[in-house]
């Protein structure tokens, strides 16, 4: 009986291994993953972005209304949409606003005390002159030598007025190669007083260097005894000073306080060695070409007399008549030298 039962357990044992190994090989749990699904093709456009959404008014403005719509009397007023944040702050007005006038133009802004700023046109002054002109300045030039007008260097001209009293500066040199192997300096220096007639100079001092050497005058006025001692250092002569006498340099601020008309002008004039009766003519306006632009300008031309040097200056009639050129002429009438404006500062302070 027992063996018989533990036939039957074999039997079954091996029935139930028989369907498992069957199982296993027939994968019938196992089931595969699925495959992914297909991705669609993704693709892309450049598309302008929408418009921003209208602002919110934070407070009620005022609406100009311009000449050729309809008047804000025949147009329905709307009174603008308030968040609560604006609402504590801000009130509703309680009319239509009535229409705006024409927006006036706004003030023209003070011009820039340099020459690139918009000319301010040169009124007389009244006497003493100064008043209407600039208390201090400056003045640069480019340098040029012969008439071919070689760059040779720069020149700066300065001025100030200190109540009754003015001083006046010139002072030239040279760069580059002329610098190097045979410089110059040209120093001059006016001082003296403003009077009802204009610049009246007291003192002239001026220092010429050309490569090694060097030459300096000087011209002392006294106006109360009408004399005049200049000459080249050391030696010095006393002479009768006239009336409306002036130096190189005086001469030309002279000018520019008090333009002259067109025609011939004569008066005394120095350029620290000797005084000498020098004669002008003021030519016709005329419009020059300078790195500052182009200028309208009034020439002053010194009438040559003999084989004596002589100069001609060009004074900017936007530019309170201010010298922007300076040419000087050698002693056969060929132009030695100019001196052409690059910038122009001014100060009242």
């Amino acid at each position: 009986m027992s063996a018989r039962r533990t036939a039957r357990r074999m039997l079954a044992a091996a029935a139930i291994s028989l369907i498992a190994h069957a199982a296993l090989l027939g994968g019938s749990w196992l089931m595969p993953p699925e495959a992914p699904p297909e991705l669609p093709t993704l693709t892309a456009r450049l598309q302008p972005l929408p418009p921003p959404p209208p602002a919110k008014p934070v407070a009620p403005q005022r609406q100009r209304v311009a000449a050729a719509a309809p008047s804000a009397s025949a147009l329905p007023y709307v009174a603008p949409v308030l968040s609560d944040s604006t609402a504590a702050t801000t009130a509703e007005p309680a009319a239509p606003p009535p229409a705006a006038e024409p927006a006036a133009p706004p003030p023209a802004a003070e011009p820039v005390v340099t020459a690139s700023a918009a000319p301010t046109a040169f009124r007389m002054p009244e006497a003493p002159p100064v008043p209407s002109f600039p208390r201090k300045g400056q003045i640069t030039y480019q340098l040029t030598m012969g008439p071919d007008q070689t760059p040779v260097g720069r020149t700066v001209q300065t001025w100030e007025f200190e109540g009754t009293q003015y001083r006046l500066g010139s002072q030239s040199e040279s760069t580059g190669l002329i610098e190097m192997f045979r410089p110059h300096r040209y120093n001059y220096l006016s001082k003296g007083t403003l009077s009802d007639q204009g610049l009246r100079p007291e003192r002239f001092l001026a220092s010429v260097k050309r490569g090694s050497r060097t030459e300096e005058s000087i011209a002392v006025f006294d106006w109360n005894e009408h004399k005049v001692r200049l000459g080249r250092m050391p030696q010095q002569t006393t002479v009768e000073l006239p009336a409306d006498s002036q130096d190189v340099i005086s001469f030309m601020y002279q000018l520019a306080l008090a333009p002259p008309a067109p025609g011939r002008i004569r008066f005394p004039f120095t350029r620290g060695a000797r005084l000498d009766m020098v004669s002008f003519d003021v030519l016709p306006p005329e419009t020059i070409d300078t790195p500052l632009g182009r200028l309208r300008t009034i020439a002053v031309v010194q009438v040559r007399e003999g084989d004596s040097e002589s100069l001609a200056v060009w004074l900017a009639t936007d530019y309170r008549n201010l010298p922007v050129r300076i040419r000087f002429y050698n002693r056969h009438g060929e132009v030695s030298g100019e001196q052409l404006v690059d910038e122009i500062r001014v100060s009242d302070r």
